[in-house]
């Protein structure tokens, strides 16, 4: 496979250098003048490889919009965002999509599976498009999905249309999409909300076994408590502001568990 080539400006001194993505003095504006929404408001955070972080909050603090940013999905309308070393404003819009493609998978609050698609074809759908793989292949890359869907408990279900899996079911095949390509990054958008306990402890099980074996950094919003036992760090968002102990804005602060 090709190594992309991207043209921007690196700024290795504006991250430590275990992080994966940083947020420095981050706003976002939606609209402007006297109508203009203040989403974000002055974030500093950093994630690190191997690392874990929670962003809770309720409904409408800014947490998917954070996550946006974070993931290069939008734009921060101050501040720098910097993922592998590069500063995200000075790349182009292509050389931004192919670092995105690179680095980082997504789980969305919905699994977005294609329903005549077999979950297995799901899951292989980011290698497919980025032309890695055929449809109707073999090899690797699907031992791989079979892994990692045997992993969260859907060996079974691997050869099922998506339209026959339950809501819960569909969101694992998800969060198996978006691990085939072994991002240095997920970010995940309230991924365990439609899990029960027992898929949960697998869907925390594969995060941590990632983590250990391939130092993928996770980047997760949750309203879920008792996702955030697998968390090295939980930041609490609240209209638009990250709050660190004490009320301190603090992007490394809180730390949940080693």
């Amino acid at each position: 496979m090709e190594t992309t080539q991207f043209h921007g400006k690196r700024l290795a001194h504006a991250s430590a250098p275990g992080d994966v993505v940083s947020l420095a003095r981050v706003h976002k504006v939606y609209g402007s003048g006297l109508s203009g929404v203040h989403a974000l408001h002055d974030i500093d955070l950093q994630v690190g490889s191997g690392e874990m972080v929670a962003v809770c909050g309720p409904g409408g603090s800014g947490k998917t919009t954070l996550l946006q940013i974070a993931g290069m999905l939008d734009t921060a309308t101050e501040g720098n965002v910097v993922a592998a070393s590069l500063l995200v404003a000075r790349l182009s819009e292509q050389a931004r999509a192919d670092l995105r493609a690179e680095m980082i998978g997504f789980v969305f609050q919905f699994p977005n599976l294609l329903p005549f698609l077999t979950a297995r074809e799901n899951v292989l759908l980011p290698l497919m498009l980025r032309g890695c793989i055929r449809h109707g292949g073999h090899g690797a890359a699907h031992e791989r999905a079979d892994a990692l869907l045997a992993q969260l408990g859907l060996a079974t279900q691997a050869r099922y249309d998506a339209a026959r899996l339950d809501p819960g079911q569909c969101q694992r095949v998800a969060i198996a999409r978006a691990l085939i390509t072994r991002p240095r990054l997920v970010v995940a958008d309230e991924p365990v909300s439609r899990l029960d306990g027992g898929s949960l402890r697998l869907v925390m099980d594969l995060f941590a076994r990632q983590q250990r074996e391939h130092g993928t950094a996770f980047l997760i919003s949750t309203r879920d408590q008792r996702q955030l036992t697998g968390a090295n760090r939980c930041l609490q968002l609240r209209d638009g502001r990250l709050d660190g102990p004490d009320g301190v804005d603090a992007g490394r602060a809180l730390r949940v568990r080693p």
